[in-house]
């Protein structure tokens, strides 16, 4: 509790405050070119990108690398490897290990994003102040040897420095070869706006509690202006309790949403197995075992996961089974 109480005084990093009013003001001429300059196909390209980048960063690096959410094929991970490189958010290795911190240590000032400093401290303002003192050592202390045994990830790390500088090349590049783009066009546009509004889909996720969440104990918290533009839920919250189900999305969604469909299609496709989620009864379970042996809700819950896909596909078999 002293973690959520006491606050460790946070000094402002000047170059990093620096560095993100440079992009800005960048993506912001880069968004004068989409309305006066740019081709129509190149506005559609950025769009592109930044989905496959938001693609990489949820399917892949949040739900696949962080929580394990499912097991993909080596072409798959190679993929969402490549497109969370897109981000321009650092390496997958790295991502995935504070984004557990921030699970572990979650509402804390141990917690790298912490939202009971606020929304714009979960989501953005956390960049531009020094961390917390023993940042470095909790990243130390957290598990990733799953990610260490994962050669896609492990090769990502080593290279990010140079694959990373050198798709936002390509990328910016394509436009004035293939469809005769103006460069300037394409360096603020491709450059400059795609990855900062790649970096703000990522930095959202961290404030999800405050703008898709519901406070579980307070009745008044539905009283805000914010339901008539969005959908407020408890499956933020339940996404902390239950982090690995497959199902639950990144930005106040349960069950539904592009990302989710990308993962049933590959599931369909076997590009992705061992899927992870619980229903009803399987939570129901968990609770009764967690309250008659005392044990932790989440480890309980686990026992009671299971692959939706290998239920289709026994339910396939039993059909097939049935005389006609």
């Amino acid at each position: 509790m002293a973690d959520k109480d006491t606050r460790i005084p946070r000094e402002t990093r000047w170059p990093s405050v620096l560095f993100y009013l440079y992009l800005h003001f960048s993506a912001l001429i880069g968004l004068y070119f989409v309305v006066f300059e740019a081709k129509w196909t190149t506005i559609f390209y950025t769009i592109c990108l930044v989905y496959v980048s938001v693609l990489g960063l949820s399917a892949g690096a949040h739900r696949l690398w962080a929580h394990l959410s499912f097991r993909a094929s080596t072409v798959l991970r190679g993929f969402l490897a490549f497109a969370q490189i897109l981000i321009c958010q650092g390496s997958l290795y790295n991502w995935v290990l504070e984004h557990r911190l921030h699970h572990a240590y979650f509402g804390t000032e141990k917690d790298p994003f912490n939202p009971h400093r606020g929304f714009f401290y979960a989501y953005f303002t956390n960049k531009l102040v020094t961390s917390h003192p023993d940042h470095e050592k909790l990243l130390k202390t957290i598990d990733g040897k799953d990610l260490e045994q994962d050669p896609i990830v492990m090769w990502q790390k080593r290279l990010y420095w140079l694959l990373a500088p050198l798709l936002v090349m390509v990328t910016v590049f394509l436009p004035s070869e293939l469809w005769d783009e103006s460069l300037v066009c394409s360096i603020f546009i491709v450059g400059f706006l795609r990855v900062t509004v790649s970096l703000h889909y990522s930095w959202i996720l961290n404030a999800a509690t405050i703008i898709w969440g519901l406070e579980p104990l307070n009745k008044y918290s539905i009283q805000t202006n914010l339901v008539f533009v969005i959908n407020k839920s408890l499956w933020p919250q339940y996404h902390y309790t239950l982090p690995w189900d497959y199902q639950c999305g990144e930005y106040g969604n349960y069950n539904h949403g592009c990302i989710t469909a990308h993962i049933r299609v590959w599931a369909a496709l076997r590009l992705v197995t061992n899927l992870r989620t619980i229903d009803t009864d399987g939570m129901r379970k968990a609770m009764i075992e967690a309250a008659s042996t005392g044990q932790e809700f989440n480890q309980c819950a686990e026992k009671y996961a299971f692959d939706p896909n290998l239920l289709k596909i026994k339910c396939e078999l039993d059909l097939e089974r049935i005389p006609s």
